[in-house]
């Protein structure tokens, strides 16, 4: 079975944190509900426009002429095609090889995996229409000598007057998400060559240890990662000891980095438009959220909930802040708005030299 060659970094960081699978609608989290004209609502639109891609296909290939546009540009959406953009940059000036580069038979394609011969087309289509102006599409490709098919997944949006797709995930490869993969691919590859990590670690140590009770010297990381979690050119960091069960993300808008939120125990690590933030259980009884709005990168507020129940699951307490003060529900709710919709994104994880910092017996703070 091919493989891309960052499966093998992102599975480490799925094996490290946990895995967050894609549910059949969740890959919709990052879409506005907008309105669909009844002419495109309906799932003969969406079938017809998947047809119309491996038409369009099949006259590229048997009559192809100059500046015809791509797959990419005449079916993308404007997200999918900057982002598809961005990786074959990476490629360009990758000599490491590249994103789709990857097979036993040659390169893998996000239209058709690796169906080439003769005619492509798309069978046993089935699509369901999603309440925010969404479909998601499910169908086997094939080709000349793909006879049984290879199962793929669409997320479709309407833009620009006609349905569009937004993402493509690889069902044949654990469900693979192709727009998550291919933004943490072109922010590795934008980032990585010019960070140096051991610039950071002092500073980075010492900012978790408040966090932990701990003493810097008794902090170590072995995982890095390098987001844009909120597209604004500027890298978040993404900090794991997988012996520790820490997990740590800074902000690096300065130059320096600075904590933004942390995990621990059976919290877990989540991602906004807006924002980062962890949420899970923080002892018996207790759960809690504790999420940083960013600006540029700069956090504009850290705002955490707690709830607290009691051994039959009543809720007995709540205790919500921002930057350590009590505030009202109210303005609670609307902090947590600005956040934005929660997005799906794993980052390219890479092993921390041990050489660069001294490693403790972790035995003796094991969690």
């Amino acid at each position: 079975m091919k493989k891309f060659l960052f499966l093998a970094v992102v599975g480490l960081f799925w094996s490290a944190c946990g895995s967050k699978t894609n549910g059949e609608a969740s890959d919709t989290d990052t879409t506005s509900v907008q309105e669909v004209p009844d002419t495109l609502n309906t799932v003969e639109a969406v079938v017809k426009q998947v047809d119309a891609v491996y038409d369009y296909l099949d006259e590229m290939h048997r009559h192809y002429k100059e500046g015809m546009p791509s797959l990419d540009e005449r079916f993308g959406t404007k997200e999918w095609q900057q982002v598809i953009s961005e990786v074959r940059m990476i490629d360009r000036e990758c000599e490491c090889g590249g994103f789709f580069d990857f097979g036993d038979q040659g390169p893998l394609d996000p239209w058709t995996y690796d169906c080439y011969e003769g005619r492509v087309s798309a069978d046993s289509i089935e699509t369901k229409i999603l309440p925010n102006g969404t479909a998601e599409v499910k169908f086997l490709v094939k080709d000349a000598v793909t006879i049984k098919g290879i199962p793929i997944r669409w997320l479709m949006r309407v833009e620009d007057g006609q349905w569009r797709v937004a993402n493509i995930f690889f069902e044949q490869d654990d469900n693979l998400d192709l727009l998550m993969s291919m933004r943490a691919y072109a922010d590795d590859g934008k980032f990585n060559k010019s960070f140096d990590i051991a610039k950071y670690l002092p500073a980075m140590k010492e900012q978790a240890a408040k966090t932990y009770d701990r003493e810097p010297g008794d902090i170590f990381f072995n995982y890095y990662g390098l987001i844009d979690v909120d597209r604004d050119g500027l890298p978040e960091v993404y900090v794991k000891s997988t012996e520790q069960n820490y997990t740590v993300i800074y902000s690096m808008a300065d130059d320096k980095p600075l904590l933004l939120a942390n995990s621990f125990g059976a919290m877990e690590v989540y991602f906004f438009e807006h924002g980062v933030g962890t949420m899970g259980g923080c002892g018996t009884g207790c759960m809690m959220s504790d999420c940083t709005i960013l600006k540029e990168s700069k956090p504009q507020a850290r705002i955490r909930n707690v709830d607290e129940y009691d051994m039959e699951g009543k809720q007995v307490g709540r205790t919500i802040t921002k930057d350590g003060e009590s505030i009202a529900a109210e303005e609670y709710d609307r902090l947590w708005s600005l956040l934005g919709e929660q997005l799906d994104i794993f980052p390219l994880m890479h092993e921390i030299e041990i050489e660069t910092q001294e490693k403790p017996n972790l035995s003796d703070y094991a969690e």
